[in-house]
């Protein structure tokens, strides 16, 4: 006698699609390389600065063997085995392709960087590169004790919406502080979204963050409903010049996103997980009339 086998509707089936293709996004450290290709482009529109094309190409692949790298130490580390999470195992599970990849790549990224990055970028990236290895270094040798003095939250947020800001940054002929506040309100979001991840994945282990992480998780409905009206009066004060309007509504947009989210009780660790990265790609919404 046969039996019939169910069958996916074909919404169930794009919703599957869509969520795989949501976590790989997430397990092959293709996130964080996206959001800063995008927020790099958006810099350079909301600073009228004509980026040469390869700049969020560089950026990204930049980002992601930077973030190998470091989900490669993590997973080797002993200390750590209670904070990992399915990246981490992940990684664990493929280090050989990920080692490869990253010796495959790195020696052509640095090749390009050298022989393609205008001279003043370059000087930015190399300064911006060094605290942040000798940050990465400290992390990585001395562990959590290395947090006590800064939030490990707080340095990523911050170094990664420089690294993505130097490329424009350093092409501006003028004031270079026009562009800051854009900048600030981007690392504000950075920060929050990696308090968010932080609450969201350690929730069993609150004393082991830094008290400022400690804090900023408890109000962070607050600080993202804070970090949207900033966006909005910023936003007020751009209205002559729409590139930078959009930017900052993105950035509003991105607050507003985050502070729904933490609200959500139905999603999975790693689900917030990957809405966190994503409530970051609002520059998507406003391309158009950034172009």
């Amino acid at each position: 006698m046969a039996v019939a086998t169910p069958r996916l509707s074909e919404t169930s089936r794009t919703t599957s699609i869509q969520a795989t293709l949501a976590i790989y996004w997430h397990l092959l450290s293709l996130d964080a390389p996206t959001v800063a290709a995008l927020w790099c482009w958006s810099f350079g529109r909301a600073a009228h600065v004509d980026l040469p094309p390869l700049s969020p190409w560089l950026l990204a692949v930049g980002t992601w063997l930077v973030y190998v790298a470091d989900r490669l130490l993590d997973g080797l580390d002993p200390a750590n085995r209670e904070h990992l999470r399915e990246r981490h195992y992940y990684y664990s599970q493929h280090r050989k392709k990920f080692l490869a990849a990253g010796l495959i790549v790195s020696p052509v990224f640095i090749w390009i960087v050298f022989n393609r990055l205008a001279p003043a970028v370059l000087l930015e990236d190399c300064a911006l590169f060094a605290v942040a290895a000798l940050y990465f270094l400290l992390v990585h040798v001395h562990g959590r004790a290395a947090e006590r003095w800064l939030p490990k939250e707080l340095a990523v947020g911050v170094l990664f919406a420089a690294g993505t800001a130097v490329p424009t940054w350093a092409r501006i002929p003028g004031d270079r502080l026009t562009i800051a506040p854009v900048i600030a309100v981007f690392a504000i979001l950075c920060w929050l979204n990696c308090v968010a991840i932080e609450r969201w994945e350690d929730a069993g282990n609150k004393f082991a963050a830094h008290p400022i992480t400690v804090w900023a998780g408890r109000n962070l409905k607050t600080l993202a409903a804070v970090t949207v009206a900033i966006s909005l009066v910023l936003a007020g004060t751009s209205l002559h010049d729409g590139a930078r309007l959009c930017v900052f509504l993105a950035c509003g947009s991105s607050a507003l996103l985050l502070f729904l989210l933490a609200h959500h009780r139905d999603l999975t660790v790693m689900q917030m997980r990957i809405a966190a990265d994503a409530i970051l790609l609002t520059p998507l919404l406003f391309a158009v009339w950034m172009r």
